[in-house]
């Protein structure tokens, strides 16, 4: 038996890369299921990319490639959450609409900094910290040094490498 009925893992996969893969497959070694949730202001997003002159994906695209690497896996889903019109400081409101739109979750994983947040509004769910520099790469990373796509997941990675050889055919 596993320790947990329902995981949560929460990202922006912006680009997806090993270290979410690591958590989710940590995740799925100790949930009978896991729901990974994309969540993201999509316009928020889209000006990360351009700041750091790299692709976007919509959260649709990014879930497929997921999708795609754990195909074989019959315990996971994958959904996005949109955080559009949420102040980005206001995580009542945040958790409020998070818990209508996904239920039952008995377990969040989240690095240590976002203890107090599920601790306050996710009492009823066990807290997993995750170490995020176990594996030491972070969408920032990839996002502004493109030799880091090395880190991305594998079916992401030629749709980035097209996109960004377009982005420098202009220049």
């Amino acid at each position: 038996m596993k320790k947990y009925r329902n995981g949560c893992f929460v990202g922006k996969f912006l680009p997806t890369h090993i270290g979410h893969l690591s958590v989710i497959d940590k995740a799925l070694t100790e949930c009978e299921h896991l729901t990974v949730v994309l969540a993201e202001d999509m316009e928020r997003s889209k000006n990360l990319c351009k700041k750091a002159n790299f692709p976007y994906f919509p959260p649709q695209k990014r879930l497929d490639w997921m999708k795609k690497h754990y195909k074989n896996y019959n315990n996971i889903d994958f959904v996005f959450f949109d955080e559009h019109g949420i102040i980005p400081s206001d995580l009542e409101t945040w958790s409020k609409k998070f818990k209508a739109q996904i239920k039952n979750i008995d377990a969040k994983y989240a690095d240590e900094s976002y203890r107090f947040l599920n601790e306050k509004y996710f009492p009823e769910c066990t807290f997993v910290p995750i170490d995020r520099d176990k594996i030491n790469i972070h969408g920032t990373d990839i996002r502004e040094n493109h030799e880091n796509i090395k880190y991305m997941i594998e079916e992401g990675k030629d749709d980035v490498l097209e996109k960004i050889n377009k982005i420098d055919e202009k220049f």
